[in-house]
């Protein structure tokens, strides 16, 4: 690592931290409180304006408690713990289904079950947030809870040749009209989406609670992804069925996997696995920065279609954020700087076109100033489909912006210190 570099990261980390500081965790401490019904609000719109209506899901619920309980442990932000401990009394109180286990997929905004039933989606983030609850707060309750989702998962949703299923109705049991809603437009059993969301809840309860079946279910999944998700040949991810349901490239999904990828093999510790997690990682963030990289703006393309070519050029806030710690992570294990510099770029974009300055943070949509029609309309497609004028839903969470700050501080942390150089 050169004193140049070193310059490159102690910059980047000291911006992405005030970020975090002054724009993302103002936002979500400040605004999401609900007085009125208990826990916190279903929806925030772009004046501020929360929606006393608006169903609760446990995606962003799960989100949240994750986002204050890492805030506290790692840059104690004032409120964070006390909204940690709001988080999880929630949670256990209005989404925690008593009778099977599991968690609801959403409840009515006064907490009432309204869709009981059992989206894979939905039990990651529960073991994902209560894993980090149990690791920043010591609560044995919560990782029990977390340890009894991943057991009913293991039972109920597991495939033998690999993988999870979907959905299941409240009781557990397979039930296919389920699979039909808004993110599994095709009705398969297995989707990446549910499957790389679990992974990474596995590997972060496995990182709180290393148990040898929960490192076996971590290496299991690794494995599948490995074997059957990556598309070798198209150098991108491809639906877990192993066959290719449509024809979409996700540049945040491809870049997202990359860093799960490598960081549970690092934490199985086995030496093929790490190697062939690396040379996975870095060939779909090659492709991902020399497919998805805007030249002329900088961050990160939407989608690409790998049968016509087209890319949708908007740039959505989570790809951006995915972005950042993907490139960052390949740096890390390879030293070549133009990882780096890809992950400055793609921050220098966010800070420029994706931060809400003025009410705290991030659009869901970043768009340059420019005459480029096509991509005006495709940013303005993009903005519908996500709702640019809601700072908080149940698809807008602080998770991945938040989650990209406490990475590059954690990893330039690393990195930085007399151990941790590049090799």
């Amino acid at each position: 690592m050169t004193q140049e570099e070193r310059r490159i990261i102690v910059d980047l980390r000291t911006r992405m931290e005030h970020n975090l500081k002054t724009c993302i965790l103002p936002f979500w401490t400040r605004y999401m409180t609900d007085q009125v019904h208990g826990g916190f609000y279903g929806r925030v719109d772009g004046s501020l304006q929360p929606d006393l209506s608006s169903p609760k899901s446990m995606v962003l619920n799960g989100r949240m408690l994750w986002t204050y309980s890492r805030a506290w442990d790692m840059v104690r932000y004032p409120a964070c713990q006390e909204l940690a401990q709001r988080a999880f009394r929630y949670i256990q109180s209005h989404f925690w289904d008593e009778l099977y286990g599991g968690v609801y997929w959403a409840v009515t905004c006064r907490g009432e079950p309204s869709e009981l039933e059992k989206r894979t989606y939905a039990q990651a983030f529960l073991i994902y947030s209560y894993a980090e609850y149990y690791r920043v707060f010591g609560s044995k309750e919560a990782l029990d809870r977390a340890r009894q989702v991943l057991s009913l998962l293991n039972r109920h949703m597991k495939y033998p040749q690999g993988g999870y299923a979907d959905s299941a109705a409240r009781d557990w049991l397979r039930d296919d009209w389920i699979n039909f809603w808004v993110k599994n437009r095709t009705g398969a059993a297995k989707l990446l989406n549910s499957n790389m969301h679990l992974f990474e809840a596995i590997y972060n309860l496995a990182q709180a609670a290393p148990e040898p079946w929960i490192l076996q279910s971590l290496r299991d999944e690794l494995e599948f992804l490995l074997g059957t998700v990556v598309d070798r040949k198209l150098h991108h991810l491809k639906d877990v069925s192993g066959a290719r349901l449509d024809h979409e490239i996700n540049y945040g999904h491809d870049a997202e996997c990359s860093y799960l990828l490598t960081g549970a093999a690092e934490l199985l510790g086995d030496a093929d696995l790490i190697r062939r997690a690396r040379e996975t990682a870095v060939d779909l963030m090659d492709h991902v920065l020399a497919e998805g990289m805007d030249p002329e703006y900088g961050g990160l393309y939407y989608i690409g279609d790998s049968a016509s070519g087209e890319i949708n050029r908007a740039k959505i806030w989570w790809v951006q954020a995915e972005g950042i710690t993907a490139s960052f992570n390949c740096y890390q294990f390879t030293g070549d700087r133009r990882y780096l510099d890809a992950a400055v770029n793609i921050w220098n974009y966010v800070e420029r076109y994706v931060v809400n300055h003025d009410l705290g943070e991030w659009y869901s949509v970043g768009l340059p100033p420019c005459d480029d029609t096509e991509l005006r309309a495709q940013a303005d497609q993009l903005k519908e489909v996500f709702n640019n004028n809601e700072l908080a839903g149940k698809g807008k969470c602080p998770y991945h912006n938040s989650r990209t700050c406490f990475e590059i501080m954690r990893r330039a942390d690393v990195i930085l210190s007399p151990a941790g150089a590049c090799p």
